[in-house]
C-alpha cells in the first residue's frame, strides 16, 4: 500500500510538474548587466587547484566553448562580453585535469547574468500652460519607453527636480509631491508663475541584485510647463 501511494504522489508531483509555467522555473539572475557593462567569472573548484595544462572549459547558455589551456590565474576567469545580448544568459565551467589519473570535474551550477535593455523614459503631463489656480490639477506623469520589456523583478523608479527659467529649485516640495513609486508628481496650488521644466530620472529596481554599471543605468525626460498669472475678478464702476 505504501508503495503504490508512493507511486501515485510521484506521477502526480510529475504531471503537475508539466502544467507549472516556464516562468516558474526561471533561475535568479546573480547580476544584471546594463549598457556596456561587463563582468569577471572567476571559479574555484573545491578540493582542487588548477594546475598547468589543464583545460578549463566554460558553457554559455548551455553550449560549451573550446577548453582554454591553463597556465596562469587569469585562464580560468570568463570575460562577459559588453556586447552581450539583452536577456537572461547562463554560465558555468568545468577543470579537466591534464594528469590522466585524475577525474574532470562535474560542471559548476550556472551563474545567471542578465542584460536589461537600454533604459528609457517619457514624462508627459495633460497641458503645458496653466494659470496658478489650475496647478492643483496637474499631475506629470513619468513612464518607461513601451518598447521596453523588463525581466519579472525588475521595475522603474523615478527622482524628480525642476528648473525655473532656467535656474534649478533647491526643494522640489516647495512646488508639489512625487508619488510613493514616484511615476506621477502633482504641483500644489498657487505656484508662482515662471517657466518650469520637470524632469525626472529613472532608474532600474532590481531588489538588492547587483546591477553593472548602476551609475549610468539611467534615462532622463522632462517636461515643460509654464504657470502664468490669471487675471484678477474685475469690478464695474457705473458712471453717469
Amino acid at each position: 500500500m505504501t508503495k503504490k501511494s508512493t507511486k501515485r504522489n510521484l506521477r502526480i508531483f510529475v504531471f503537475l510538474m508539466f502544467l507549472l509555467p516556464l516562468g516558474a522555473f526561471a533561475q535568479t539572475p546573480n547580476v544584471y548587466l546594463c549598457g556596456t557593462g561587463t563582468v569577471k567569472l572567476t571559479p574555484t573548484f573545491t578540493g582542487y587547484a588548477p594546475a598547468a595544462n589543464d583545460k578549463i572549459i566554460w558553457s554559455v547558455d548551455g553550449t560549451p566553448q573550446a577548453p582554454v589551456t591553463y597556465a596562469t590565474a587569469a585562464d580560468a576567469i570568463y570575460n562577459v562580453p559588453a556586447t552581450l545580448a539583452t536577456g537572461t544568459h547562463t554560465y558555468s565551467v568545468q577543470v579537466v585535469p591534464a594528469d590522466a589519473n585524475l577525474c574532470p570535474s562535474d560542471a559548476s551550477d550556472n551563474t545567471v547574468v542578465e542584460k536589461l535593455p537600454p533604459p528609457a523614459i517619457a514624462v508627459n503631463a495633460p497641458g503645458s500652460v496653466y494659470c496658478t489656480d489650475q496647478t492643483a490639477t496637474t499631475v506629470i506623469t513619468a513612464s518607461k519607453d513601451a518598447s521596453i520589456t523588463l525581466p519579472t523583478g525588475v521595475t522603474m523608479t523615478y527622482v524628480w527636480s525642476a528648473t525655473l527659467g532656467g535656474t534649478g529649485v533647491a526643494d522640489i516640495t516647495t512646488l508639489g509631491a512625487a508619488s510613493t513609486s514616484g511615476d506621477t508628481f502633482t504641483l500644489k496650488a498657487g505656484v508662482a508663475p515662471g517657466a518650469y521644466v520637470f524632469t525626472a530620472i529613472g532608474s532600474y529596481a532590481t531588489g538588492g541584485v547587483q546591477i553593472v554599471p548602476a551609475t549610468t543605468c539611467t534615462a532622463t525626460a522632462g517636461k515643460a510647463i509654464t504657470v502664468t498669472v490669471k487675471p484678477g475678478k474685475a469690478t464695474i464702476a457705473v458712471a453717469p
